[in-house]
């Protein structure tokens, strides 16, 4: 019988496989478009909702100052805009440009490429329970990840 630290070796190979995988696919579709992996990543978040820079910064665990100095430099290259708030007219939101919308739509339309062929060959229960145990462990981690910051 395996011990859980056996188990957890042959995890953390193949999630590192496979997000290295994911990682240079990013990496060559998104370098002919001028975007760079953290770019991609912004422009990732904000594809789901606008962000402020605060939240942007916090979800990329980096300054609001040098997550400013990005979201500059995107708008410059007509990726991004700030808008006010409609909540509250004191903050600025980042939203994607529809330049920045093409740019990502073409790269994650890639990314689910690499990843159709292999995800086809599970069944249609396997695949249901891949990506449910897969986002409960996320939260499980997320969690034991912030319990083990507050520490």
């Amino acid at each position: 019988m395996m011990k859980d630290a056996d188990y957890l070796e042959r995890f953390m190979d193949s999630v590192q496989y496979v997000s290295r995988m994911m990682k240079r696919n990013v990496r060559d579709q998104a370098l002919p478009h001028g975007i760079t992996k953290t770019q991609w990543f912004i422009l990732r978040i904000l594809w789901k909702r606008p962000c402020t820079i605060g939240e942007l910064a916090e979800k990329l665990e980096v300054r609001s100052s040098s997550m400013s100095q990005m979201i500059d430099r995107m708008e410059v290259s007509g990726l991004v805009q700030r808008q006010t708030d409609p909540l509250d007219g004191r903050s600025k939101m980042v939203v994607l440009n529809e330049k920045g919308e093409e740019h990502i739509k073409a790269v994650s339309r890639s990314g689910i490429e690499l990843l159709s062929v292999p995800f086809s060959q599970f069944t249609s229960e396997e695949k249901m329970v891949i990506v449910e145990l897969m986002e409960k462990f996320k939260l499980n981690l997320s969690a034991n990840f912030d319990q083990c910051k507050d520490k």
